[in-house]
């Protein structure tokens, strides 16, 4: 099996790591696999997750061309891969998802078309396109179910996204007395519900002033966030980083892992956190299921700066009750969300896909 994974800009950044090990892993399982990314990309970044798969076949390409110079950018592709030709187009990113159906229908051979985010799934590719379109790929059952109200729901495959588990946990609030970690992760668009947690904050460091607070900051409304940072008097308790994908370890370092928005949008970052044993308080996703109280995680469902408050409060002064919250996410990854899940069933997707068939969503 030869595959073109093509993948966008936004994706390959915020997800390089997880996608090298799917890689690497549909390599091992006889797989050929050859990487379509975009030419805008700086070297630093590609060759920052090159060294584990600088031997795969890679092509960079514009993701952005005049309408009709289409057709010659598939052609192209197509006449890179003559002496195997490809047998399957993986598009990862809605900017590779128009590249996808133009090589699949180009090369006559099926399309699986990666969707991880709920608010993609009113922009998919569907009608017309939907006989070159062999299946959709989500991570989450929720995110599944309604995608498959939306197109043919036999063409929805499940996948959950994977992650390695480390040997040993962090151990959380470990040194509470002199200093605690926490990370805030999200896309920065909803801004009041940032302003609810961060209103929880301003009133845990008065109590706990050895709090410091990792603080992802990108998107348009980054600027107002870090605003309302400011008029609370946050700012000498955080640290901002414009992307968290490329701060993994500093983030599994902390000793909580806070989600504000319901964005809907799965992330390996969350993983990797709950692998690590880290506690979540989470305002509630219906679209992230790994997010729950199976996995310990602290969900608000009207997620106030009261709630905020009493939630965070209560792990920090209660360390045990922490770390065995976080525990339970590690617990529920390490059954459900390893790495070498997701590449079997993706590799399973592949060839039922292939063969005309489907995998069907199940959680």
């Amino acid at each position: 099996m030869h595959v073109a994974m093509i993948i966008d800009e936004e994706r390959l950044l915020h997800e390089q790591l997880m996608l090298n090990r799917l890689v690497i892993g549909l390599i091992d399982h006889g797989a050929q696999v050859t990487r379509i990314i975009p030419d805008v990309v700086s070297a630093e970044t590609i060759d920052a997750g090159e060294q584990r798969i600088a031997l795969t076949p890679r092509i960079q390409i514009p993701m952005r061309v005049l309408p009709w110079m289409r057709r010659t950018r598939a052609e192209r592709l197509a006449e890179t891969a003559e002496q195997r030709p490809f047998e399957l187009v993986y598009a990862v990113g809605e900017q590779a998802w128009p590249i996808g159906l133009d090589l699949s229908r180009m090369i006559e051979q099926p399309l699986a078309l990666n969707v991880w985010a709920a608010s993609l799934i009113r922009r998919v590719p569907r009608a017309r396109h939907q006989g070159r379109i062999g299946c959709y790929i989500t991570p989450t059952p929720t995110l599944a179910n309604k995608l498959g109200r939306r197109v043919e729901r036999d063409l929805v495959s499940m996948v959950p996204m994977g992650v390695s588990v480390p040997r040993e946990p962090r151990n959380v609030l470990a040194e509470r007395e002199s200093a605690i970690g926490l990370a805030v992760i999200g896309s920065g668009r909803d801004t009041s519900a940032y302003e609810s947690l961060l209103a929880a904050l301003s009133r845990i460091v008065r109590e706990w002033p050895q709090l410091q607070i990792v603080l992802e900051l990108r998107g348009p409304r980054a600027h107002d966030i870090w605003r309302q940072a400011r008029r609370l008097d946050l700012l000498g308790h955080i640290s901002t980083i414009s992307d968290a994908a490329h701060h993994r370890s500093l983030l599994t370092r902390c000793d909580g892992l806070l989600i504000p928005e319901r964005n809907g949008e799965m992330n390996s970052l969350i993983l990797d956190a709950m692998a690590m044993g880290l506690p979540v308080v989470a305002n509630e996703d219906p679209y992230l299921d790994m997010l729950c109280p199976e996995a310990g995680t602290r969900l608000l469902d009207e997620p106030s700066p009261d709630a905020w408050y009493r939630n965070i409060s209560s792990l920090i002064k209660n360390p045990d009750e922490a770390r065995a919250a976080g525990l339970k996410g590690r617990d529920l990854v390490a059954r459900r969300y390893r790495s070498i899940d997701q590449i079997e069933r993706l590799m399973q997707t592949f060839e039922m896909t292939m063969s005309g068939g489907s995998y069907r969503i199940h959680a």
